[in-house]
């Protein structure tokens, strides 16, 4: 499911600036869901705000789920 957006997040020649994510997991700890938030500054004020990514720490967290996935097939 995530791993398109793996794959465009690693065809990028630069980060886009200010572009956040956030993960959903289910009970195995494998990522469910991958939301884009357009405006960090103002989610981050939200009493339930998940924790952010930026685009480089977004792949390294798809690409470890990657590798625990195909380790695991």
């Amino acid at each position: 499911m995530s791993y398109g957006i793996r794959q465009q997040l690693r065809s990028l020649k630069r980060s886009i600036r200010g572009r956040r994510w956030t993960l959903r997991k289910n009970k195995m700890d494998r990522i469910t869901e991958v939301k884009m938030i357009f405006n960090p500054e103002e989610y981050s004020k939200n009493a339930t705000a998940k924790e952010m990514y930026t685009d480089k720490q977004l792949l390294k967290i798809l690409d470890k789920d990657y590798e625990r996935f195909v380790s695991n097939s």
